[in-house]
């Protein structure tokens, strides 16, 4: 099997996972409360990923969450190794 085609694959999986993460981001200020189906579906699919990365930091009297950042700039660093490889 040809390396680029399994590294274009990868790529296009990476793709979609960001893609998860970033409506991940956009329901939790669309529907915080979690009552749409699908952002439960998305939530589902991202959550276990993010988990590993979860930091609250408080300002101002309100937490934020970075995960999804941390996640996404990782997701970034496993397609440049991918792409270093091939």
């Amino acid at each position: 099997m040809n390396f680029f085609l399994i590294a274009d694959i990868i790529s296009v999986l990476l793709d979609i996972y960001e893609t998860i993460i970033v409506l991940n981001v956009l329901g939790s200020w669309i529907d915080p409360f979690n009552n749409m189906a699908f952002f439960r579906i998305i939530k589902k699919i991202s959550d276990p990923y993010l988990k590993i990365f979860k930091v609250n930091i408080f300002i101002g009297g309100r937490g934020f969450d970075f995960s999804a950042i941390i996640g996404l700039m990782v997701l970034e660093f496993i397609r440049s190794l991918f792409g270093m490889a091939f």
